[in-house]
């Protein structure tokens, strides 16, 4: 058994973070190293299971469901859950250095190995906005009864998100005139095949949301995007007008990594790629010799786009808390630690539910858009719950210990 005092800080409690720390809780926890603690940061108190997003704005009671405390996400792994070392700060990252983390309350925590799992942040109601777990489920259901009030809707994006909130609105709403609007010539990522977003434009139709492509919208600076009642009328490049009393903006994503700056200044060498993203190597350790304890994985570092979805970043939280494991046990072995890179394998498989009975499918050598086959492919494999119970299992105690 190992006396050693050894301290893991993860920053962002994301699907990555939340891999990392549950993994190390439990090795921590069976393997003889019960000095090994785990801290927690997180902006917000909870965490937010985004991919059910779009049944959430249609469903109340659902929506609650997606709402997780963080403080006790680890409280099942604790050798004593009375007398915890395991811990949540509720607090925003402000910079980075090569032994502590600051936050902007002014706490500083040392580590001995660093978790950078911030993620990234998308328009409501893909993610929330709030911080606190009482208004976050208030402004869930804000987003519910503006999305049931309102007569017309508009949704700009045509990805996974934009179509599955589409699809969602238009079959519990057939009354309402559903709108989605996508700048390319096709829906859904460009990495999956056309006659996918050919069944999608399709069974859209059928539950009444009227699809245009090839369609700029502009957007005029300052317009926010909050879900509210706000009767707007916004132009596309053809000219055509699209007037509603509620739109939501299903394009990109956001990433906030300034804390980095502290670390880029220290070193004189720029750890970012232009978009903000934190530079990884193989191992999806930080992309400098000198921080090998430093990790990132997860929508926050700069790998293509096929590695960011929710399945990609759990996997690379897995390769991450190996390494962390084979690190942690290398000064008991006295052998250098043989760390494994992560597969560097990208999304080639999706799965995209139109309402509660429709979908597509692309995978295992299966395209399925227009076929039956393809409804139940999404109905059964994410339609019923948006994986919403395999999230469970990770929140297995919901109120305070």
């Amino acid at each position: 058994m190992s006396a050693r005092e050894i301290h893991v800080v993860i920053v962002g409690v994301s699907v990555a973070g939340i891999k990392v720390a549950k993994t190390l809780a439990t090795f921590s926890k069976s393997s003889g190293y019960p000095n090994l603690r785990i801290t927690l940061v997180d902006r917000n108190a909870y965490h937010y299971h985004a991919l059910g997003a779009p049944r959430s704005i249609v469903d109340k009671e659902f929506g609650k469901k997606l709402i997780f405390p963080l403080s006790t996400l680890l409280t099942a792994h604790e050798l004593d859950p009375y007398s915890p070392k395991h811990q949540f700060i509720q607090g925003e990252l402000s910079s980075v250095s090569a032994t502590t983390v600051s936050l902007q309350d002014g706490q500083t925590l040392s580590y001995d190995y660093l978790v950078l799992a911030t993620g990234s942040r998308n328009k409501l109601p893909a993610n929330l906005r709030s911080q606190s777990i009482t208004e976050a489920q208030e402004e869930a259901a804000r987003m519910f009864d503006n999305v049931a009030r309102a007569q017309s809707i508009l949704i700009v994006g045509g990805g996974a998100v934009g179509v599955e909130m589409a699809g969602e609105i238009g079959h519990a709403y057939p009354d309402k005139t559903v709108t989605l609007v996508h700048s390319a010539g096709r829906l859904l990522p460009l990495n999956f095949k056309p006659a996918l977003s050919d069944g999608v434009v399709s069974k859209l139709k059928r539950v009444g949301v009227t699809v245009y492509l090839n369609e700029k919208v502009s957007i005029p600076s300052g317009t926010t995007f909050d879900c509210s009642i706000r009767p707007l009328t916004l132009y596309g490049a053809s000219g055509r007008e699209y007037t509603s009393d509620l739109q939501i903006l299903a394009t990109g994503t956001q990433l906030h990594t300034e804390y980095m700056e502290t670390l880029e200044s220290a070193l004189g060498t720029p750890l970012r790629d232009t978009r903000g993203a934190i530079k990884v190597n193989g191992y999806l350790q930080l992309d400098s010799p000198k921080f090998t304890n430093i990790f990132v994985p997860g929508d926050v570092n700069n790998l293509p786009a096929g590695a960011k979805y929710a399945l990609k970043a759990a996997e690379q939280g897995a390769s991450v808390a190996q390494n962390l494991i084979a690190l942690i046990k290398a000064p008991e072995t006295g052998r250098p630690a043989a760390l494994k890179p992560w597969d560097g394998s990208l999304m080639s498989m999706i799965l995209v539910p139109i309402g509660r009975n429709l979908g597509v499918f692309q995978g295992m050598g299966m395209t399925l858009g227009h076929s039956w086959w393809g409804d139940v492919m999404a109905r059964n494999m994410k339609g019923k719950d948006y994986f919403l119970s395999q999230k469970e299992k990770d929140f297995p105690i919901r109120k305070t210990f």
